[in-house]
């Protein structure tokens, strides 16, 4: 442990005497609350209010390299992982100049103060030699035992995660620089070349506008799934949104050998939503309607309005089983095989998280199958 000092660039660097730190860990092993500590996956102490350990789960003692968790006491946080600021801090861990933006300090000193909190810390820790970066999820939740104050600081290390949404955004901007250059490529061909060669030109053109539109609903769907997604609210109108699917959808393979009516009861309503999202919402409604309509059959797409709100709707004749309207909305289940699945989960995830909307589905024999959305004409005032 750092030999204590009143120094400090930014938390308190007071600590608590050996013996005090003996006997808060004793009247905290008298209690349940370790026992609940050591039986969660995820890195767990508890911290006094000098923020020094006077209990860790095995999850900690783990990861800090002791056999006893007596070892770790008295330490704080940014010691017991060896971070490599807090050797050079005057009076230790939280009390240094890079201590000032660490995200870990943070939140303790939050905790102590009462406000139960999650932050992001990044941490160059000492590992054999080697230094290691790591980028952490931190939180605090204060709590009193026996009239004394407690913090319990806990730590999940989503370093690969990190890693894995700067990989994908790298790999979703060189794909979609890719696939444009080639859609670019294929409409000057289609133009210029021979007669006889116009449609297998075009027909290649098409297929590469449809590969960047589902690289570009993959990386949206991630962006979602993270709050990383932005939205971008315009005035539309219902009839315009309508005639855009249509006419994406009636032309297309899916659509082959059968039929898509439009029923418009709100010609006339205007709202706000973004378009993007809300063509990718309808969208995926109609393909996957498709899918389920036999050869000859019929899907229906309408419009209807009411105080404050507009709805779309898509019908086809098909009747969803029991068995798979109970886990429609869940993510990665399918009935069309691994790897598919996301169609009415992205429905859900983008109508609810982002366009401020609802979505619902009845089906039953003799009626069909019919999926809703139901959106504010204006997000920004309250629901009704």
């Amino acid at each position: 442990m750092p030999p204590a000092s009143d120094q400090t660039c930014f938390a308190p660097a007071e600590r608590a005497e050996t013996a005090e730190i003996e006997r808060q860990h004793a009247i905290l092993s008298g209690h349940e609350i370790p026992v609940v500590l050591d039986a969660i996956p995820v890195i767990a102490m508890i911290l006094n209010h000098c923020r020094q350990v006077v209990f860790g789960n095995r999850k900690f003692a783990d990861v800090v390299g002791v056999a006893d968790i007596r070892e770790a006491l008295g330490k704080r946080p940014g010691e017991a992982f060896r971070c490599v600021h807090a050797e050079k801090a005057p009076g230790g861990c939280g009390t240094g100049e890079f201590c000032a933006h660490c995200g870990a300090v943070r939140s303790i000193l939050l905790g102590l103060a009462g406000k139960q909190n999650i932050q992001e810390c990044n941490i160059n820790r000492e590992d054999g030699g080697r230094v290691e970066a790591l980028d952490l999820r931190v939180s605090s939740s204060p709590f009193h035992l026996e009239d004394e104050r407690f913090l319990i600081f806990s730590i999940t290390d989503v370093s690969h995660e990190k890693r894995r949404r700067a990989l994908e955004r790298i790999f979703f901007h060189d794909m979609l620089n890719t696939v444009g250059g080639l859609q670019g490529l294929m409409e000057f061909l289609a133009e210029e070349v021979h007669d006889d060669l116009r449609p297998d030109a075009q027909l290649i053109h098409r297929a590469m506008a449809q590969l960047a539109d589902e690289i570009t609903y993959q990386k949206q769907l991630l962006a979602a799934e993270t709050n990383e997604l932005e939205t971008n609210f315009t005035p539309l109108s219902p009839s315009d949104v309508l005639e855009l699917v249509e006419a994406t959808f009636q032309s297309g393979e899916q659509a082959k050998g059968k039929r898509i009516e439009v029923t418009n009861a709100c010609a006339a309503v205007e709202f706000q939503s973004d378009p993007v999202l809300l063509r990718r919402v309808l969208g995926n409604m109609v393909k996957n309607a498709l899918e389920a309509t036999a050869p000859g059959g019929t899907v229906t797409l309408a419009c209807d309005a009411d105080e404050g709100h507009v709805g779309f709707s898509v019908r086809n004749d098909a009747v969803i089983p029991r068995s798979v309207r109970m886990r429609i909305f869940n993510r990665s289940f399918s009935t069309k095989g691994v790897g598919r699945g996301l169609g009415t989960y992205s429905i859900k995830l983008l109508t609810e998280r982002y366009l401020g909307g609802t979505v619902d589905f009845t089906s039953a024999p003799g009626e069909g199958t019919t999926f809703r959305v139901r959106l504010p004409l204006d997000p920004e005032q309250p629901a009704i």
